[in-house]
């Protein structure tokens, strides 16, 4: 009997202890979309006219029409 109490409150911890890593992954995982969101908000232009140049200076080099 006593085997029966250790199993089941040895279940009831392994589910637990699963509960808070999956809040802890959440976190993590809200941490890295607002620090992407930060970044592109940020950056978003620099970014937008890097892109755009370099694909001007393909299409330009390569003959083809932009776009």
């Amino acid at each position: 009997m006593t085997k029966l109490f250790i199993h089941i409150q040895n279940e009831i911890a392994d589910r637990e202890e699963r509960g808070a890593a999956m809040a802890e992954y959440g976190l993590l995982l809200a941490l890295v979309a607002l620090a992407a969101i930060t970044i592109l908000a940020t950056f978003g232009d620099s970014i937008k006219a890097v892109f755009t140049t370099a694909n001007t200076e393909l299409n330009s080099n390569m003959g083809g029409a932009s776009a």
